[in-house]
């Protein structure tokens, strides 16, 4: 008897380190993209809780009491990285997280810079503009979750590898859609310098409003001047975003006597149907880019 209620209870013991380590881990993201990401990869082996919903700009986010407890609780936290967190340590003090944070722009194996206010030179953090780099931040996931869960990483290693199929796909229809422009179309005035990333992919030359936060405001020398550069090149068209500065970038289009050539969505997901999702964004911002300059 005694030994039968030893065998017993030690099953039980097994079957609960068991149900515990076959939990899904708890994944916080700082970044709708991420979350895609996370999902995409982890599938039944993650729990992901996106704490910047979409359309919300990354540059400005402000946690709520609810954030704070999704990342105290969380096993993984995924941020975009490159700086454009720099409220990241200290919503890590606050929160009292004990989880990884890996900040995933870091990880990326080349950088891509961009000349920012006062003449320093910076990485550009928008590197969800390169499919390129979206794949190898796809694959950096997967060995975020494979180092907390390493008897899924073959799992997450396939997720990741189906998912960079797709993207492989998307390039191709990018490439074959801005086929038509020629270098000299290849010209994109936003609202703030967040293409540099598809720029260096693709062949263009980025022409900012503002540096790399929508908040940074050019002054009137500075507008003037690219509203010239504008008209010297022959640049038929400026695009706005769904963020901060359009009412500027309206002005410079009016300054330069040419037309608004649409909104892009250059910060990550939106909420709108045509970019709730990493493949609807890519592809409504290049449609929008070949309508306007072709």
């Amino acid at each position: 008897m005694i030994r039968d209620g030893l065998r017993a209870a030690a099953a039980g013991v097994l079957l609960g380190l068991t149900a515990r380590a076959a939990a899904p881990l708890r994944v916080a993201t700082l970044s709708p993209v991420l979350t895609e990401i996370a999902r995409t990869v982890g599938g039944a082996d993650v729990t992901v809780t996106g704490l910047l919903p979409p359309g919300v700009d990354p540059h400005t986010f402000e946690p709520a009491p609810a954030d704070m407890r999704a990342l105290a609780d969380a096993d993984l936290v995924l941020a975009s990285g490159l700086g454009l967190e720099n409220y990241l340590n200290k919503l890590a003090v606050n929160s009292g997280t004990r989880a990884r944070i890996a900040a995933v722009g870091d990880s990326l194996p080349d950088r891509v810079l961009t000349i920012e206010a006062r003449g320093r030179r910076e990485p550009d953090p928008h590197w969800w503009n390169s499919i390129a780099a979206t794949k190898a931040a796809t694959r950096e996931v997967a060995r975020e979750l494979a180092r907390l869960r390493p008897e899924s990483a073959a799992d997450f290693s396939r997720r990741a590898a189906e998912r960079v199929e797709q993207l492989d796909v998307l390039d191709a229809w990018v490439r074959q859609e801005l086929a038509p422009l020629p270098p000299a179309r290849r010209q994109l005035v936003t609202s703030h310098d967040a293409f540099g990333w598809f720029a260096r992919d693709y062949g263009f030359t980025i022409h900012p409003i503002a540096g790399l936060s929508p908040e940074a405001e050019p002054n009137a020398r500075a507008v003037a001047q690219l509203s010239d550069l504008i008209r010297r090149l022959g640049i038929p068209a400026v695009f706005i975003e769904n963020s901060e500065g359009s009412k500027l970038a309206a002005a410079v289009a009016r300054e330069a006597n040419v037309q608004l050539g649409g909104t892009l969505y250059p910060d990550g997901l939106v909420p709108e149907p045509d970019g709730s999702t990493y493949e609807a964004m890519y592809r409504h911002n290049v449609l929008t880019i070949v309508a306007a300059l072709k």
